[in-house]
């Protein structure tokens, strides 16, 4: 029985310290929380995530159209709140729109380049603009309608013979 508590801990111990692949993401600063600048912080770098709203390969770049969403501390957007507004991430090179589809959640860093005057439908909208160093794609997870965080139990018994019995615990 001992023995089956020491293999408990020490699979809760090591599923405690699994990481989430993000560490590339830069730690989100207070220049990622907002994305009303002035042209006074242009050339600086900025970290803003969002979901993808469109893309346009053009001849030697391409432009993401994002709508921002709050940043939670590994730098990945939340959907789930309330949107900030738009941005553009102009990467230097080819994106693959089948990676980039509308939906994807993104999280861009790179110097602010200014605003680019477009559109949203017909209306007039001033875009700041991002130069895209650093594009991290974010796997899509659905979420629950209230949000709350979900947790089931499993557990088997298997026998390998006389005392050599396992339990499994699955979540």
């Amino acid at each position: 029985m001992k023995s089956l508590f020491a293999c408990l801990s020490v699979v809760l111990l090591l599923n405690a310290c699994t990481t989430t692949g993000t560490t590339n993401i830069p730690a989100v600063t207070p220049k990622s929380l907002s994305l009303s600048v002035d042209q006074s912080v242009k050339g600086q770098d900025f970290t803003w995530g969002g979901s993808v709203l469109s893309l346009k390969n053009l001849k030697d770049r391409s432009l993401l159209e994002v709508m921002a969403y709050p940043l939670d501390s590994n730098g990945q957007p939340d959907a789930g709140g309330t949107p900030l507004g738009r941005f553009l991430a102009d990467y230097p090179g080819f994106l693959e729109p089948k990676e980039f589809s509308s939906g994807q959640l993104v999280t861009v860093t790179g110097p602010l380049l200014g605003y680019k005057d477009g559109k949203v439908g017909e209306a007039d909208y001033r875009y700041p603009a991002l130069q895209a160093d650093q594009i991290k794609r974010w796997d899509v997870q659905p979420r629950h309608p209230d949000n709350k965080p979900r947790v089931h139990f499993g557990f088997g018994f298997g026998s390998g013979g006389y005392r050599n019995i396992g339990i499994g615990i699955g979540f």
